[in-house]
């Protein structure tokens, strides 16, 4: 039969809209189809044309004044001569379930939402005039058969021979009858597949969702065998099957589906490396072998001899392919593949959907955790400020009250040594709190300075330990120290070593209560050398231990907490320890049950003995 573009029938569309903009922007999409376009304002127009002419699709608006879309559809479907005519329901006021279902319980064979892709469009549009087209030649066939049986009823003088000629018009007729009806029944399956797929990607969140479902659609519909689902890997450089669906008995397939879900497809290779590599659709009849088209032995021994692929692309950008396998040989046929290219546009544009609406929740919550962290940042800072002023002002407000005593002249000498005493003791506190704030300062912009050279640990260790030990003698803690190691020295900066342990002691005195105990270990093992300081004091909670090195981060940041300190001692701490490229770490098994700190450094530290400045690439943010 010929193509209706080509025939001289004119069908008929009736594009009823309210609205003479979207009339007019129907016929824009339309005009190239040479077909006759019927416009109607009102349901009233549409039906007064519908009296008298027919139509190969009628393309209706839902929301129109007076009588609207799905009323004008049911007045359609009452008359016996449109009972059966195609309508597609046009319109931008909801893509609701309710309203697409109660489209279809009417009779509508597609909804479509603006705005509509016009290839899309055309595509539908195109099927149905083609639909009326062959409709209009089977009736045409009708008649001349009812012709022809009339004229046998009335030439009974010339029965043989006549019989004989109108047997051979009536197997002629019947074959290209036979053939109209396998052409309607393969253009319902094929409007049964765009269907099918478009309630798919409706209904789901992805196409992890929709893939199978998809697949599915090809097998039930367009005699497929095996259809296959193939994406981008994750460099770009390879299409991988990520599904597959099959028809009958699956185990005819293993060997096949095997090879495939294995093989890994570049562009110009196979079916979906050529789709690939064209970007537009391929069409293969019994002839996919050689060393182009790695599985067409496994498709020959599952008796697959036809295949054709497709891409799912929109505006240019490439997502993957879509091929399916038939059992018999395959012609090929322009309209099919013009269908696919729409599919593969519609599924294309569902995942770029999906994929923008995906990034707009990770950034959502993305901004989320930047927003916690920037206000969990901005607390710490005010407990910290909060803090650093009170340990400032503790030992300033000593060191003025006692100066002011000194200056009215009423101490005896004695009072004043132990005044000037106390005045140097919170001096030497407070200039310790600056050190450490000015520590922290180039720990973050990366000014600190080490100097390295071979130091012995044992004497550095035990040096840190006197500096401690009135401290701790006040509060009856004892320290006791293991060196077990048959490495005495370690190239790393003394002065900063010693800071380390002096720090590490300086925290166990403060959280072990009167008559504790703290013990120093020195030990080495096969690739590293420890110091180790624990002690049987307050503990560390769970919950605070992963952020016990965290700076100015405290347990008990209240101003009525029991123990003095910003919270930036084990900081120092950790980041020194890093610098030395080695790490801190911390132990404890619960509130009340002491605590163990680890300064691992390796047997050959990465740093050379000399003057060696932190980068600050390397020192840890501000938490």
């Amino acid at each position: 039969m010929r193509d209706l573009m080509e025939s001289d029938i004119q069908a008929n569309i009736l594009l009823v809209d309210d609205r003479p903009e979207n009339l007019l922007a129907l016929e824009s999409i339309l005009e190239q189809l040479g077909q006759n376009l019927v416009r109607a304002a009102s349901a009233h127009e549409a039906l007064r044309f519908l009296l008298l002419e027919d139509v190969a699709l009628i393309l209706l608006d839902v929301q129109m004044p007076g009588v609207n879309g799905f009323e004008l559809a049911e007045l359609i479907r009452e008359r016996e001569r449109t009972q059966h005519t195609p309508i597609i329901f046009v319109t931008a006021i909801s893509d609701n379930e309710n309203y697409i279902f109660k489209g279809y319980s009417l009779g509508a064979v597609d909804y479509l939402t603006k705005p509509v892709a016009p290839e899309i469009l055309r595509s539908k549009v195109r099927f149905f005039i083609e639909l009326f087209g062959q409709n209009e030649q089977i009736k045409r066939q009708a008649a001349l058969l009812e012709e022809s049986n009339a004229r046998l009823d009335n030439l009974n003088t010339d029965l043989e021979h006549r019989v004989a000629e109108r047997t051979a018009e009536l197997k002629t007729a019947n074959r290209e009858l036979e053939k109209e009806i396998a052409v309607r029944t393969q253009s319902e399956a094929r409007l049964a597949t765009q269907h099918s797929i478009t309630r798919t990607l409706a209904d789901s969140n992805g196409i992890e969702d929709a893939g199978p479902p998809i697949l599915q659609a090809f097998c039930e519909h367009m005699n497929a065998q095996i259809s296959c689902l193939w994406v981008l890997n994750a460099t770009g450089a390879e299409l991988t099957c990520s599904q597959t669906e099959t028809c009958g008995d699956p185990r005819r397939f293993d060997y096949f589906v095997a090879e495939t879900r294995r093989t890994g497809i570049s562009a110009g290779l196979g079916v979906p490396g050529r789709v690939w590599k064209e970007n537009a659709p391929v069409w293969l009849a019994n002839d996919f072998d050689g060393e182009k088209y790695p599985r067409a032995e496994f498709a020959a021994k599952a008796g697959l001899h036809g295949a054709v692929g497709f891409p799912i692309k929109i505006q240019g950008v490439f997502y993957g392919v879509i091929e399916f396998f038939t059992p018999k040989l395959l012609q090929e046929d322009l309209h099919l593949l013009s269908m696919l290219e729409a599919i593969g546009s519609e599924i294309g544009q569902f995942i770029q959907r999906k994929s923008a609406e995906a990034d707009r929740e990770r950034l959502l919550l993305r901004e989320k955790a930047l927003r916690e962290q920037a206000e969990q940042a901005s607390l710490l800072k005010d407990e910290f400020l909060a803090t650093v002023s009170h340990e400032l002002r503790t030992p300033l407000n000593a060191i003025i009250g006692w100066c002011q005593i000194i200056q009215d002249g009423r101490l005896s000498p004695e009072e004043q040594k132990t005044a000037l005493d106390t005045i140097h003791r919170n001096a030497k506190s407070q200039a310790k709190l600056i050190d450490d704030l000015l520590d922290t300062s180039r720990l973050i912009s990366g000014n600190l300075r080490l100097d390295l050279s071979p130091v012995q640990v044992a004497p550095a260790i035990e040096e840190a330990i006197e500096t401690v030990r009135p401290a701790a003698e006040a509060k009856g803690i004892s320290i006791a120290t293991e060196f077990i190691s048959e490495i005495a020295s370690i190239t790393c900066d003394a002065r900063r070593l010693q800071q380390m342990v002096w720090n590490l002691l300086t925290n166990g005195v403060k959280f072990t209560p009167k008559g504790g105990r703290i013990n120093v270990k020195f030990e080495s093992t096969a690739d590293a050398l420890k110091i180790i300081v624990s002690d049987n004091g307050h503990g560390i909670s769970r919950e605070f231990l992963p952020h016990v090195f965290d700076r100015f981060r405290q347990a008990d940041s209240s101003s009525t907490r029991s123990s003095e300190g910003i919270g930036i001692g084990l900081a120092i701490v950790r980041h020194l320890v890093e610098l030395h490229g080695g790490k801190a770490s911390a132990a404890s098994d619960g509130t009340g049950k002491g605590s163990a700190f680890t300064l691992t450094f390796p047997q050959s530290p990465n740093p050379s003995p000399g003057k060696f400045e932190a980068n600050s690439k390397e020192a840890p943010q501000m938490h």
